[in-house]
């Protein structure tokens, strides 16, 4: 996976370690771009990570315990997450009027909206909401009664998270290296990666070659 991100930005430590989830998953094809801003409304909406795969673009939101909470994590159709004891878990973002979920949910209609209106075709996006757990912490399992719909959770699991992009590679192909760059390029953030359209095809898996001939891959992490 190709990782951009801007040398300036200050992510949090949840944010550092999905850049490492992305950085040890170097065979899976796709583009991860970190801390970026979409036009919504007028003004812009701030994304801790959007990825795009050949089948599918997420909008994903990366959220941290604040505090040692141990138990099942569970995610009810309205109001704020709990843990199986009762108390609202203590994460980021997660309260009586605000919650991950409906964050990434907007931020999937804010993504769709742009994408939409930039490249005049229909573009579905789904949201991620990855959970990391603070050290020593102990949240063995997720229970949601009403899965949201074209959102997935991920709590602390690198296996399932590469499992989560492995498996879109029987989907149908969606995006294509000509589409993604534009996208990015109107986002402003293709200096990233020299805005060379090559390098993203490669990252997405689309044949590539060199003047000489020879497949070329990108890097995996550019500024």
């Amino acid at each position: 996976m190709l990782l951009l991100v801007d040398p300036d930005s200050e992510l949090s430590s949840a944010e550092e370690r999905f850049a490492d989830w992305v950085e040890w998953s170097p065979a899976q094809a796709g583009v991860v771009l970190l801390d970026v801003n979409v036009p919504y409304r007028g003004h812009s909406r701030r994304l801790d990570a959007l990825i795009f795969t050949r089948q599918r673009c997420i909008a994903v939101e990366v959220k941290g315990f604040r505090s040692v909470q141990h138990g099942t994590l569970i995610i009810p159709p309205n109001g704020p997450w709990v843990m199986d004891d009762g108390e609202v878990a203590d994460i980021y973002g997660n309260g009586y009027n605000h919650d991950p979920v409906k964050q990434v949910r907007a931020n999937s209609l804010a993504v769709k909206n742009w994408a939409t209106s930039a490249t005049r075709r229909p573009c579905f996006v789904w949201g991620l909401v990855v959970v990391m757990l603070l050290p020593g912490q102990d949240v063995p399992s997720l229970e949601v009664d009403a899965h949201p719909e074209k959102t997935d959770i991920i709590v602390e699991d690198f296996d399932v998270f590469r499992y989560y992009l492995h498996r879109l590679d029987d989907q149908k192909v969606q995006w294509d290296a000509d589409r993604v760059h534009t996208l990015l390029t109107r986002l402003g953030v293709a200096h990233r990666y020299d805005g060379r359209r090559e390098t993203i095809a490669a990252a997405l898996g689309e044949p590539v070659y060199l003047d000489d001939g020879v497949p070329g891959a990108p890097p995996l992490r550019c500024y």
